[in-house]
């Protein structure tokens, strides 16, 4: 071989101790001593996927350095050895890495027993704040129910004081109407007539024809006077004078004044007998028969003044006391028909022949027809006339209620 041929020829023609001794090859699979790596009978194990050349070529290789050789290199002995501690090694490793893994398992434990109870508090916090929210929900319910009940009674007073308030009004609308109708209605019929003693009378002188031709000068004395009487009016009831002597005159005779009794009780049911005002039948003049003259006895002063002094009593009229009946039983009357219902005014309003529109007007038409038919208007006398007759010395007047002074 050229190479060892080379390599011995040199060394035997230096002949100094520099040279290096030549080392076997060594392949980089199985790290053995006198074959390459492209020489290895058993090149489908791997054992040393590393190489020392980038190269992808096999056949190229290079030597290893020897310290690298010295390394790897591990003699029989301690390699036995140095086995039965990396068993032992072994071992330990194994009972340490259960150790660990026990420890680990119970850190997992220890860490989920902590999440659960982490979980736990968790769930019952939200259970709580549900529960508090739940809770603020129902107050606010609660809450705007309260307010919503209290709203109510707060428009139901103010409706109630509304009403009575619309009430107040109406029934003040109602007295002004009614005393606006009392003045149209009863003023006038007690202003017509006048109260007793004071009405109006008027004079007149019936002329009587004397069959006697002698006694001129008394029938011109009593014409004279019947001219003077027939202007004369009296508004006024006059005071009568004391100790009035008529000389000749027969005593009248006048029945005895009744003052009506007055009830101590008050009057609470009206009916058509009470109410209905109680005149006297008006009854017809009584005319004086003409008779024959005789002598005047009583002066003609006399019988002047005592025409003037002496005033017919007239009738019972209605006054102000009947107007205040009248009103009084139209707010019986009311009362009545106001707690009625629209049926039972719509029936009475067909038994009294009335037109049925509307509640109240029904039953302020109702009361009006009633109160008519119970206090029926009695008629006015007129002004009542008294004749005086120049023939007698005594007079004769018709009254209303039938006396005759």
């Amino acid at each position: 071989m050229p190479n060892n041929e080379q390599h011995d020829g040199g060394g035997n023609s230096g002949g100094d101790g520099d040279h290096r001794p030549y080392r076997h090859p060594t392949c980089f699979n199985c790290r053995e001593a006198g074959h390459y790596a492209n020489e290895f009978p058993y090149r489908e194990r791997r054992q040393f996927a590393s190489r020392p050349s980038t190269s992808s070529d096999s056949r190229r290789s290079r030597s290893p350095r020897r310290m690298e050789y010295m390394r790897h290199y591990s003699p029989p002995g301690i390699d036995k050895d140095v086995r039965s501690q990396i068993a032992e090694l072994n071992k330990n490793l194994v009972s340490i890495k259960q150790f660990h893994d026990a420890e680990q398992a119970k850190k997992e434990e220890k860490a989920r027993r902590k999440r659960e109870k982490e979980e736990a508090k968790r769930c019952e916090a939200e259970e709580v704040e549900k529960r508090a929210i739940e809770e603020a929900k129902r107050e606010a319910k609660q809450q705007k129910k309260r307010e919503k009940a209290r709203n109510e009674a707060e428009l139901r007073a103010e409706m109630r004081k509304d009403m009575s308030l619309q009430c107040a009004i109406m029934l003040s609308e109602i007295k002004d109407s009614w005393v606006e109708e009392w003045r149209q209605t009863a003023l006038p019929a007690v202003r017509a007539v006048d109260p007793k003693g004071k009405k109006k009378l008027q004079y007149e002188v019936e002329e009587v024809v004397s069959d006697a031709s002698g006694d001129g000068s008394e029938t011109s004395v009593t014409q004279e006077l019947s001219e003077k009487t027939g202007k004369l009016f009296i508004s006024e009831k006059r005071k009568r004078e004391a100790n009035v002597v008529l000389e000749g005159s027969p005593p009248m005779e006048t029945s005895a004044k009744r003052t009506p009794k007055r009830g101590t009780g008050k009057q609470t049911d009206l009916s058509m007998r009470l109410t209905r005002s109680k005149t006297a039948k008006k009854t017809g003049r009584i005319p004086i028969p003409a008779k024959k003259k005789t002598p005047v006895k009583t002066p003609l002063s006399k019988i002047v003044r005592s025409a003037k002094k002496k005033t017919p009593q007239s009738r019972a009229t209605p006054d102000a006391s009947g107007a205040l009946a009248r009103l009084r039983y139209r707010d019986a009357v009311i009362k009545e028909l106001k707690d009625l219902e629209a049926p039972e005014l719509q029936k009475i309003c067909r038994d009294e022949g009335l037109h049925y529109d509307k509640k109240i007007e029904a039953i302020f038409d109702i009361v009006e027809h009633q109160t008519q038919i119970t206090f029926e208007e009695a008629p006015v006398d007129e002004a009542e006339v008294i004749r005086i007759a120049d023939s007698g010395n005594t007079e004769e007047v018709n009254q209303p209620d039938g006396k005759i002074e």
